[in-house]
């Protein structure tokens, strides 16, 4: 759950939050999406996928773990993303994601953002792995 509909009625900006006013999720600009879930502590759209593909490719091998730990040790590039990966997740904060759940969310929903608090920490778990 995000303020993202309260933003959406702010005169913030030089543009509409949506690009359709009727349009769904899809309308939505890059902006105000992040800065919602930035309200929330949750930062979903930075660490989303991560995981995923972590696990993927340590399930695939376990010794590609060593490779990620070779790759985050010899290529500036990906040592700096998992670095601002890890980052978002030390200023996120999924008890205040869950309070916003708590307040906007139908009790049938309330189950999907638990589910994607468990994703935010096994990915911090595996991004964690992956940097010691």
């Amino acid at each position: 759950a995000t303020p993202e509909t309260e933003y959406g009625r702010m005169n913030i900006g030089s543009r509409p939050s949506k690009r359709k006013p009727s349009g769904g999720i899809e309308s939505l600009r890059a902006i105000p999406w992040i800065f919602a879930w930035t309200q929330t502590r949750f930062h979903l759209p930075v660490w989303l996928g991560f995981g995923a593909a972590f696990k993927h490719i340590i399930q695939k091998d376990i010794r590609n773990i060593h490779t990620l730990k070779e790759m985050y040790n010899e290529w500036p590039f990906f040592r700096v993303t998992l670095d601002l990966l890890e980052m978002v997740f030390a200023k996120g904060d999924p008890g205040i994601a869950a309070l916003y759940d708590k307040l906007l969310v139908a009790e049938d929903l309330q189950s999907f953002g638990e589910q994607l608090r468990q994703n935010f920490e096994e990915t911090k778990r595996l991004l964690l792995q992956v940097k010691c």
